[in-house]
């Protein structure tokens, strides 16, 4: 995948430390500059090959969303706030995605992905694998590694007892390619029957975390996992 320039605009030491850190994770990213004064990036951007812009809005001497206007170059550009008002501003003008602080690293790298513009095609199933393409690179995962898939807005995450993958996708076509013992139990969530743990309260226990059953799949998987037991 082609290499990203990119640069992080911020008046916040420990904003920048993080979004640091974040990018430093994504292959496909490297950073060319980190500021914490805004006019001083203004001149980097208008002087050098920035292709993607990390900016806070609510800085001194110039806000985000002024800052863009003032630019001779047009990178895209991804707002990093704590203020939640700036969101119909930002998407005048045209920014990439908008996250809200404190960031976690999955929303980021769904913002940093909508450069890439994926496709659903992106998973390639196997009789007892899965190709998937995260983060820049393809992965092939068993299908007995995977404890569940978590649903994202576009995205779906897949959870191994390590490792989380991000890939763009749906649970629902999911449902279409995936062996029987992955089954929905939420709108959010699909489980891989042979690795649930236990069941209480409603909620399957997989490696470390708690899956909810809905109660519209809670009679279905009761029906499943009681087949199972002796």
């Amino acid at each position: 995948m082609k290499q990203v320039n990119c640069i992080i605009v911020d008046d916040e030491p420990l904003a920048i430390e993080l979004l640091e850190d974040y990018v430093g994770r994504v292959q496909h990213l490297e950073l060319i500059g980190k500021f914490d004064n805004p006019i001083e990036a203004i001149s980097f951007v208008n002087e050098n090959e920035v292709e993607l812009l990390f900016l806070d809005i609510e800085m001194p001497e110039i806000n985000g969303i002024n800052f863009v206007d003032v630019l001779t170059r047009k990178p895209h550009v991804i707002y990093t706030t704590a203020y939640s008002n700036y969101g119909v501003e930002s998407y005048e003008k045209n920014a990439l995605d908008y996250l809200l602080k404190p960031i976690n690293f999955d929303r980021f790298l769904i913002a940093v992905n909508k450069l890439t513009q994926p496709s659903s095609s992106e998973i390639k199933s196997e009789k007892d694998t899965l190709f998937i393409k995260s983060n820049g690179a393809y992965v092939q995962l068993k299908y007995e590694e995977i404890g569940f898939i978590e649903s994202l807005k576009d995205y779906v995450i897949f959870n191994t007892e390590n490792d989380r993958f991000i890939v763009y996708h749906s649970l629902k076509k999911l449902e279409e390619i995936m062996p029987s013992s992955f089954q929905r139990v939420h709108y959010s969530y699909m489980v891989n029957l042979d690795k649930v743990e236990k069941i209480k309260d409603q909620h399957l226990h997989i490696f470390s975390a708690k899956i909810p059953i809905s109660k519209k799949h809670r009679d279905h998987i009761y029906e499943l996992v009681g087949k199972k037991m002796i």
